[in-house]
């Protein structure tokens, strides 16, 4: 069988949570199936055609039984490349924008949102990434469940593991000695940064020997104990998720919340909102806090925080993070493309 992957990523880009999820499907599935042509195209490294936009007149078939879009917002180049015989596949991470359109702040991401939408209702197959993706996709576009398979991303155990640490805060320069509280995600509405910023102040008023780290997609956040590391690179961030004493997760709307598991996975206490994806993540482990807004939702993560905050290591988080890897992601959807061979077949 031949397979080909359409790529959001650009091979420039450093690593991050979409990166990471077409790098590991793509390694996996070649080495499950060695026996396989399976091919990527990347995006282009050029400023202009490397948008995503240009992006889509330069994705091809190349002859293959199975397209596989990894990434919702390369499906409009069906439009252009796709011949009707071959077979679809998108997988969505999220359809935030559209809940969130505030968050299309420029005419590219708005071409997107309005082709998007459009190109998966074509696509043969959707891969959503949690039961709650794919409660949105039913819930804002109206496509059916039974074209919607759910295949969770994953987490590499070998380098996102418990480590010492004392030993990973000084790492960092961190005083081992004072708590540290981490929050990794960019600054945009749906993520909350200015609720995870209410909570460490009101934290700040009870324990001084707290600091807060913030650190993901190079966006910075000011404040008295704020300790704003900017983009840390991958081989890294296990360390500071281990450096952490509560992983601290104020986002609304998240697709899987792959940052979850990843301090799971480190044995790292996570809070979080009790919305979205996140509870299936989870699932036990930690402490969610009932949606909401003013100063009872800050008190509830504040006291969730400071219940975890000198527990240690979350070890039922590491077994449960277990249930989660980029080799059961890519064993699943070998799955979904067997599916599509064998309907096509019938």
């Amino acid at each position: 069988m031949k397979i080909v992957h359409w790529n959001i990523s650009k091979k420039s880009h450093p690593m991050y949570a979409l990166r990471k999820y077409e790098d590991a499907l793509f390694s996996h599935i070649k080495e499950l199936r060695q026996e396989w042509d399976i091919g990527r195209i990347w995006r282009s490294d050029g400023k202009i055609l490397g948008s995503t936009v240009f992006s889509w007149f330069f994705y091809k078939s190349n002859n293959a039984d199975i397209v596989h879009a990894t990434s919702q917002t390369v499906a409009p180049a069906v439009y252009f490349r796709l011949k009707k015989s071959k077979k679809f596949i998108v997988t969505v991470h999220d359809l935030a924008p559209l809940v969130y359109p505030s968050e299309i702040t420029d005419v590219s991401m708005k071409i997107q949102f309005m082709l998007t939408p459009r190109a998966l209702k074509k696509a043969d197959r959707i891969i959503a990434i949690s039961e709650f993706t794919k409660g949105e996709i039913m819930r804002l576009l109206g496509i059916e469940e039974e074209r919607i398979s759910v295949v969770y991303q994953g987490v590499d155990h070998k380098r996102y593991k418990p480590m010492d640490k004392i030993e990973c805060k000084r790492k960092f320069g961190l005083n081992p000695e004072e708590k540290h509280i981490l929050v990794v995600s960019s600054n945009i509405e749906h993520k909350r940064m200015d609720l995870a910023k209410k909570i460490f102040n009101y934290i700040r008023s009870i324990r001084e020997d707290v600091k807060m780290i913030k650190a993901g997609y190079g966006e910075l956040l000011e404040g008295d104990g704020v300790i704003s590391v900017g983009w840390v690179p991958e081989e890294r961030m296990p360390l500071l998720f281990n450096a952490a004493d509560v992983f601290l997760h104020t986002s609304e709307y998240e697709g899987f919340g792959l940052p979850v598991l990843e301090a799971m996975a480190c044995g790292t206490p996570v809070v979080a909102f009790k919305k979205a994806s996140i509870p299936e993540v989870l699932g036990n482990c930690g402490r969610l806090v009932e949606s909401g807004d003013g100063e009872g939702v800050v008190k509830a993560f504040v006291d969730k925080i400071l219940e975890m905050m000198d527990k240690g290591k979350d070890w039922r988080a590491v077994e449960r993070s277990k249930m989660f890897s980029w080799r059961k992601t890519a064993e699943e959807t070998i799955k979904v493309y067997g599916e599509l061979i064998r309907d096509e077949g019938a």
